[in-house]
C-alpha cells in the first residue's frame, strides 16, 4: 500500500485482465500453430490440457492462500507477518509441485487411458504431457510469486513477464512446429519443450522480481521457526478451496471423458470452444482477481461495509460484459472458428454450440468475481460446499444425460454446465447479501 492508486479497483484490474488476456491470446495462438501442424494434434494437446489444468488447481490453493493473507495483513498494516506468508507459500508449493510431477510422469499411460483419450492421440500428446506435467515445478514457483506481486498492487509486473514469457513461448512453437532458424520440426514435443523452457525462464525472473517488489528474503533461519500458525491459516483457506477448485476439475475431466466417446471431431472442436469461452470469461476474471485484493485490504482494515457494495458493483460490471462479449462472439462465430479449422465437420459440430455461450458465460460471472470475494474476506466453506454438491450432482449427471443418453452431445454439454453456473451463481448472491461472511477473516 505504498501508493493510494495501488488500491483503485481500475488499477488493480487492467494489468490482470491484459495478463489473462494475453495468456488467452497465447493459447490461441499455440492451438493456430498446432491446427496448422494437424487437427489432432490440436484434439491430443486440448484433451491433455484439462488433466494438467489440475496442477493449477492444486497450485492455486496456496497462491490464494498468500493473496488473501497478504492482502488483509497489509490492511491491517502487520507487515512483519507478510514474510512468513510468501515463505511457507514458496515451501509447499515446492514440495507439492515435486510430487505432482513425479505421479504425472510414472502414471501417464494409466491418467491417459483414464479420460479415454483416443490411443492415437494419446501417441501424439504422450511427450507432451510428461514434460509440462512432470516438470510444473516452474509454474508452481511463478504463481506463488504472482500471487505475493499481486497481493502488494504489483499487477503490472506481473504482465511484464507473462509478456515476456509468452512472446519466447511462441518463438519456441514456431521453432519447434514449422522448423523457425533451422530447429527441428518435433510437433507437440516441441510444443512441450517450448513451454517448459520458457516457464523455466518466467520461474527465475518472477522470483527475482517478487523479493524487490515484496521485500522479500529467502530467511532460512525464519524457516527453521516454521511459522505454523501462517501454515494453518493457508490450509483453513486452501484445503476447502482446493476441494471445490478440484471438484471443478474432476468434474470436468469426467464430462470430458464424455466428450472423448464422441469421436476426434468433436474432441476437437470443444477445444476450440473452450479456446473462445476462455476469451468472454477474461474480463470477469480480472474484475474477481481485482476486487479479491480490495476485498482483502478493506476487510483488514475492518471497513466491511464498504467491502459489501464493491462486490455488488464488480459483478454487475461484469455480467455486463459478458452479456455484450458473448453477442459479439455468436454474431462472428465463423471468422472467430475460421481462424482455427476449416474442417467442415468440426465447423458443423462447434457452430451448433456457440447460442448457449451466452447462457453459460453470463451466469458465470457470479462465481467468478463473488466466490472470490468471500474468498478475499474469510468465507471459504460455503462456496465449497455449493461446488461438490452442483458440479457432482448437477454438471456431471446432466451432462451425460443431456450429451451421451439424450445424444445432444457438445450442446448438452454446454447446457448442463450453464445449468450448474446459474444455480452456483444464485447461491453466491444470496450468500453474499446474507452478510454472514462479514464474520470471517483471519486477521
Amino acid at each position: 500500500m505504498k501508493k493510494e492508486k495501488n488500491m483503485s479497483l481500475l488499477a488493480l484490474t487492467i494489468p490482470i485482465f491484459f495478463e489473462l488476456l494475453l495468456v488467452t491470446i497465447v493459447g490461441n495462438i499455440d492451438t493456430i500453430m498446432l491446427g496448422k501442424y494437424s487437427d489432432q494434434a490440436v484434439g491430443a494437446v486440448g484433451g491433455i490440457s484439462q488433466v494438467l489444468l489440475m496442477q493449477n488447481v492444486i497450485f492455486s490453493f496456496i497462491c490464494l492462500g498468500t493473496t488473501i493473507l497478504t492482502s488483509q495483513y497489509l490492511g491491517a498494516k502487520k507487515n512483519n507477518k507478510i514474510q512468513d506468508v510468501i515463505g511457507v507459500s514458496l515451501v509447499m508449493n515446492l514440495i507439492i509441485a515435486i510430487l505432482l510431477g513425479g505421479a504425472y510422469v510414472l502414471g501417464t499411460n494409466f491418467i491417459l487411458k483414464g479420460i479415454n483419450l483416443p490411443p492415437q492421440l494419446a501417441d501424439i500428446g504422450m511427450n507432451y504431457f510428461k514434460l509440462v506435467g512432470g516438470l510444473c515445478v516452474f509454474q508452481a514457483l511463478t504463481l506463488t510469486s504472482g500471487a505475493a506481486m499481486k497481493a502488494h498492487g504489483n499487477t503490472k509486473e506481473v504482465l511484464y513477464i507473462n509478456l515476456g514469457v509468452n512472446l519466447l513461448n511462441i518463438v519456441g512453437n514456431g521453432m519447434f512446429i514449422f522448423g523457425w532458424f533451422g530447429a527441428p520440426v518435433l510437433g507437440v514435443t516441441g510444443v512441450g519443450i517450448s513451454t517448459v523452457v520458457s516457464r523455466s525462464i518466467g520461474c527465475i525472473i518472477a522470483f527475482k522480481v517478487m523479493c524487490r517488489c515484496c521485500n522479500f528474503s529467502l530467511d532460512i533461519g525464519r524457516l527453521k521457526r516454521f511459522p505454523v500458525k501462517i501454515l494453518k491459516n493457508i490450509m483453513t483457506i486452501g484445503i476447502p478451496t482446493a476441494g471445490e477448485h478440484l471438484c471443478w476439475s474432476v468434474a470436468q475431466m469426467i464430462i470430458l471423458s464424455f466428450v472423448n466417446t464422441m469421436g476426434a471431431e468433436t474432441i476437437t472442436a470443444r477445444t476450440y470452444l473452450t479456446l473462445v469461452a476462455s476469451f468472454v470469461m477474461t474480463f470477469s476474471i480480472a474484475m474477481g482477481h481485482g476486487t479479491a485484493i480490495q476485498v482483502g485490504r478493506l476487510v483488514g482494515a475492518g471497513r466491511k461495509e464498504e467491502v459489501y457494495k464493491k462486490c455488488l458493483r464488480s459483478t454487475a460490471i461484469s455480467f455486463g460484459a459478458a452479456t455484450i462479449v458473448s453477442a459479439l462472439v455468436i454474431v462472428f462465430k465463423g471468422q472467430i472458428l475460421g481462424i482455427f479449422t476449416t474442417d467442415p465437420k468440426i465447423l458443423s459440430i462447434a457452430y451448433k454450440v456457440f447460442i448457449w455461450f451466452l447462457f453459460v458465460e453470463t451466469g458465470r460471472t457470479f462465481n467468478i468475481v463473488i466466490i472470490s470475494s468471500l474468498h478475499a474476506a474469510g468465507d471459504i466453506k460455503f462456496p465449497a460446499v455449493m461446488a461438490m454438491t452442483c458440479m457432482m450432482g448437477i454438471a456431471v449427471p446432466l451432462a451425460w444425460i443431456l450429451g451421451i443418453k439424450m445424444q445432444y452431445g457438445l450442446i448438452g454439454i454446454w447446457i448442463a454446465n450453464g445449468v450448474d453456473e446459474w444455480i452456483r451463481g444464485f447461491a453466491m448472491l444470496l450468500r453474499w447479501r446474507s452478510k454472514k461472511w462479514m464474520a470471517k477473516g483471519f486477521v
